[in-house]
């Protein structure tokens, strides 16, 4: 046995399995396969990406009063991304389109009466 060997083997150090993910490397895993490849950095951009749209998106709300139409948002984004993003975030209820389809942080009052009718 070489003195290499003998040192890895007694010190602790090694790892046991050179293909398991350790620490910080199991949140870089975005597709869960065991394995950091370029589909896991893929999906990371994605994801950056469409957390720096949201961000600009609710920033820009905040600078209209609260609410905004599409026109002002044309600047952040492409139509097809900035569509999903718009339907995304309305899916997890952090802005409203109202019926005129403005976009709001909070739920038009409008919308509110009729649906208390």
């Amino acid at each position: 046995m070489k003195w290499k060997e003998v040192l890895k083997s007694n010190c602790g150090t090694h790892k046991t399995d050179e293909k398991m993910l350790y620490g910080g490397q199991k949140r870089l895993d975005k597709d869960k396969d065991g394995k950091i490849t370029e589909k896991d950095f893929a999906m990371l951009r994605r994801e950056r990406v469409k957390k720096n749209i949201e961000e600009e998106i609710l920033e820009e709300v905040e600078d209209e009063g609260g609410a905004l139409g599409m026109k002002n948002l044309k600047d952040i984004a492409d139509k097809k991304k900035l569509k999903e993003t718009l339907s995304s975030m309305e899916d997890r209820k952090i802005i409203y389109e109202h019926e005129d389809g403005d976009f709001y942080t909070h739920k038009p009052k409008r919308e509110q009466k009729k649906k208390g009718d």
